[in-house]
């Protein structure tokens, strides 16, 4: 988020969507 640090809520929030994300394309990849 530009302009302002992310909170503690945001940078998990952050994490699990990429988690998802990665577990997504590995999938579609296998």
């Amino acid at each position: 988020v530009p302009g302002c640090p992310p909170t503690a809520e945001a940078l998990l929030y952050g994490i699990l969507a990429l988690q998802r994300k990665i577990r997504r394309t590995g999938t579609i990849a296998r």
